[in-house]
């Protein structure tokens, strides 16, 4: 069984382009490092992840998000088991939705995944639309 946890929060500053980069790039070194796969999005000075693997490393990983200073208001949207990963073939994607692109190939995403019928898969993809689709 996969740990699977997907939470939402609020940058407590407008975050640059830079910084974001930043940020995914050491997120991404982290959870290959542990083995979590997920997706990043920033709206807004809006977090939204979704984090998969292994429980404890999934754990350890929301345990340090939750104390980050850089966030607030993290709220915790799904926590719980699946039979398979969701962002498996996204390679820990991170998307800033700044931009029509950005959401088109986001939502291609969404869209093939899905064609699983997995209805948790279902329930973060309406999830992440909404999120998207806010403001």
């Amino acid at each position: 069984m996969i740990k699977t946890i997907c939470y939402i929060s609020d940058s407590i500053e407008h975050e640059s382009l830079d910084k974001l980069k930043t940020l995914y790039l050491k997120a991404k070194a982290n959870n290959h490092k542990y083995n979590i796969t997920g997706v990043l999005i920033y709206k807004n000075q809006n977090f939204l992840q979704v984090l998969e693997g292994d429980e404890k490393a999934v754990n350890t990983t929301f345990e340090k998000i939750r104390f980050d200073r850089r966030h607030r208001n993290v709220f915790e949207v799904i926590n719980t088991t699946i039979d398979e990963r969701i962002f498996q073939d996204y390679n820990f994607g991170f998307t800033i939705i700044d931009n029509q692109r950005g959401i088109k190939n986001l939502y291609d995403y969404l869209e093939w995944l899905r064609t699983a019928e997995n209805k948790l898969a279902n329930k973060v993809i309406t999830m992440v639309e909404n999120f998207i689709d806010k403001k």
